[in-house]
């Protein structure tokens, strides 16, 4: 594999070491400056970075100090190649920006097939393990649709909704991405090998985890936050109340995602997750159509607003400087506005706005070309503004 610079095979070597986490990482590089001064930092210098560390590094030192006798930078790229991975620091320019842009960014990324296109909107889809028949046939028609809508569908190849999502979008010709919370060597679970198998051909397989993790308890909950940071939405399709799903969808928000949920009955244990989070306030998947009327919406504003303005059409800069003359309740009507017409209780439901508010900021976004009356007292956003 071609490396950006020479810095990138010792982030590899470093990243490379088993039972190498983010923070043991991020404590030894900022002590010696670099990846390349912790692969020739020696003994002596070792201990006196544990002397300054927790009390709980003796593990840490001592793994590393055998690893560093053992493991050169080409050993590291020569396990790579053996177990067919590839490697990508993020300091690399090749890293994807969206992960960059975590506070708990990961040092590197190992991975087989491809990495996502960051020019291509990015949605996953996550729910139960144990799922109903219902929920496996959602997750099928979402990850079929979204496919068809030419979006990525990024999950975590779990058991349940996760596969069942990403081996529709990849039998509809769409491309899918698999976030492990093992060595991406390492397929978990194991009934999901035939999807790992063909997701480095349509996507990609990757993991902040040292080739040869294995899939333990810990590591679900921080490959979640990769999830959704590759994601631009997230649709939760089922969850208990309590549920590594959650967990993502909460986040998403904190990442400022789209989060979408598939409703279900009110005493269905599995749906009281996703039912929770359009109490909340996520959005709700009522039907592949207006999801994907509202993806297309959301998804586009979301990212006109980000382009920088020497790369935006007249149009979408056009769009762009009248969404920010928008006032405060303008903006939460709009935003809750897609390509399905909406009757204004509902809209004002939606936006926690009383309807005088409502149809006062109504008024506002046809005056300025946002939204359209379809029929009396139901309004869409007006597309062709």
């Amino acid at each position: 594999m071609e490396y950006d610079n020479e810095m990138e095979r010792y982030w590899l070597w470093l990243c490379a070491c088993p039972k190498m986490y983010r923070n043991t990482i991020h404590a030894l590089t900022d002590y010696f400056g670099s990846p390349r001064a912790v692969y020739e930092a020696s003994p002596r210098e070792l201990l006196a970075w544990k002397r300054l560390a927790d009390a709980d590094t003796d593990a840490w030192v001592n793994a590393l100090t055998a690893y560093k006798e053992t493991t050169l930078t080409s050993d590291a790229e020569k396990l790579l190649a053996s177990r067919d991975l590839k490697f990508v620091s993020r300091t690399s320019a090749h890293f994807p920006e969206s992960l960059r842009m975590l506070g708990d960014c990961p040092y590197g990324l190992f991975y087989r097939g491809d990495l996502p296109d960051p020019a291509i909107p990015a949605v996953s889809v996550v729910g139960a393990r144990k799922c109903s028949h219902y929920g496996e046939q959602m997750a099928q028609l979402l990850g079929r649709a979204l496919a068809g809508e030419g979006y990525q569908v990024i999950s975590g190849m779990a058991a349940g909704i996760d596969s069942a999502a990403q081996d529709a979008c990849v039998e509809e010709g769409g491309r899918s991405f698999a976030v492990l919370g093992s060595g991406a060597d390492n397929c978990y679970p194991p009934e999901c090998r035939p999807l790992y198998r063909k997701l480095p051909l349509s996507g990609g397989i990757l993991s902040e985890f040292p080739p040869g993790t294995a899939p333990l308890r810990p590591h679900f909950p921080q490959r979640n936050r990769l999830i959704s940071g590759l994601s631009d939405a997230v649709i939760v399709v089922e969850a208990r109340e309590k549920s590594g799903s959650l967990i993502t969808a909460d986040i998403a928000l904190d990442q400022g995602k789209e989060v979408y949920a598939v409703p279900g009955r009110f005493n269905d244990l599995l749906s009281y997750g996703c039912n929770r989070l359009i109490e909340q306030g996520a959005g709700i998947v009522l039907s592949e159509g207006s999801l994907l009327e509202n993806l297309a919406v959301s998804l586009h504003l979301k990212r006109v607003c980000a382009e920088p303005a020497e790369d935006r059409d007249p149009a979408a800069e056009r769009r762009r400087k009248i969404v920010d003359a928008l006032g405060a309740e303008e903006r939460a009507v709009y935003s809750a506005l897609s390509a399905d017409a909406k009757g204004v209780e509902e809209i004002a439901g939606e936006c926690g706005l009383t309807l005088l508010q409502t149809m006062n900021a109504l008024l506002g976004l046809e005056l300025k070309r946002c939204a359209e009356e379809v029929s009396k007292n139901c309004y869409a956003v007006n597309l062709a503004s």
